[in-house]
């Protein structure tokens, strides 16, 4: 394969992996608390030798989350949660503490407060939150404080993350690989979640627009291979 044949080909490859992130943001638009994710394309430039131009390839280099807020939807369910600004909650699972912004909560049979896996849901200094037997009364102020029957029973971890540090896992949860750090002043909004941030139009235009560059790039290539095989055909027949 020539020069022009990898560079069609790491144009494609970049633009498959595109396509599978805005695949998978539309999957999501329904999902509470999703954060969409874009690519970030790389182009990486090599001198040649005998004075030909030089060599131009582009790779996606990675994914980016979008961290903009999604739509707030009123459920009026006491333990449905949306953080009002930046932060996450805090989840507990096998692999260690995970974040995510999905905050529609339950109990579970030891009545400590979990997510739709039931996968507890951790206060500020990581231990789990459990409301008192018979104290159905929930209340959550606005920095995250939880109070049963009227007394406080702990209160929600919201943190911070670096978001180029941020893995998305599935489950709709979130590796903070660096570490987060507490949200000073934290705000939530108790009897609401919030929705996907994923604009379904937007999505589909660039769906759209990484399809036609793909199959630009998928004719480039097919031309390219075209003309080389003509090429060795035509020396064949002049040897």
């Amino acid at each position: 394969m020539d020069n022009s044949g990898y560079i069609g080909l790491s144009r494609q490859i970049g633009l498959q992996r595109e396509l599978t992130t805005v695949a998978n943001n539309l999957a999501n638009m329904n999902t509470n608390g999703f954060r969409r994710e874009g690519a970030i394309f790389a182009e990486h430039i090599e001198a040649l030798q005998n004075g030909d131009p030089s060599l131009s390839m582009s790779t996606m280099s990675r994914r980016f989350v979008d961290l903009s807020a999604g739509e707030l939807k009123i459920t009026n369910q006491p333990l449905d949660v949306a953080i009002d600004g930046e932060g996450f909650f805090l989840v507990e699972t096998a692999n260690g503490e995970r974040l995510t912004r999905d905050g529609a909560f339950s109990l579970n049979a030891d009545r400590e407060i979990v997510n739709a896996q039931q996968q507890r849901i951790l206060d500020e200094s990581g231990g789990a939150i459990t409301i008192p037997q018979g104290q159905d009364n929930v209340t959550i102020s606005d920095d995250g404080s939880i109070f049963a029957g009227g007394q406080p029973v702990g209160r929600l971890g919201v943190v911070s993350a670096d978001p180029a540090n941020l893995v998305r896992e599935g489950l709709n949860l979130f590796e903070a690989q660096t570490g987060y750090a507490p949200v000073e002043d934290a705000r939530v909004q108790q009897g609401v979640v919030e929705g996907s941030n994923v604009s379904a139009i937007e999505e589909m235009a660039r769906l759209i627009e990484v399809q036609r560059t793909y199959e630009a790039s998928k004719r480039f290539t097919e031309d390219e291979n075209e003309r080389i095989s003509r090429t060795i055909r035509t020396l064949g027949q002049t040897s």
